[in-house]
């Protein structure tokens, strides 16, 4: 954890990881028009990674307005979900192959 928070804080912006996956976020919901993100690990042990993400990620970034209160004419977040190995297998993983 300290390795990737030295990275965060000290890379440049053009290489440096969470900036960028934050970039690639915001590119897929507001300009690509892509308002999920399946967040799918093959691990057990994983198995509390996507409830984490959608509390940190849809509760800070899922607003409707900006923070003086004016209406977003934009996506301003993604609907993050996901569920490890078979727990999802044979509920939304067969609308996404399919």
């Amino acid at each position: 954890a300290w390795s990737i928070d030295d990275h965060f804080r000290t890379a440049p912006f053009d290489s440096n990881l969470p900036v960028l996956l934050g970039l690639v976020s915001v590119w897929n919901a507001t300009f690509l028009g892509c308002p999920a993100l399946a967040i799918l690990p093959y691990c057990q042990a994983l198995q509390k990674l996507a409830p984490h993400i959608q509390q940190v990620s849809m509760e800070s970034n899922g607003k409707g307005v900006s923070i003086t209160g004016v209406p977003l004419d934009y996506e301003a977040g993604e609907i993050d979900f996901g569920e490890p190995g078979t727990n999802g297998q044979h509920s939304f993983y067969q609308l996404i192959h399919q």
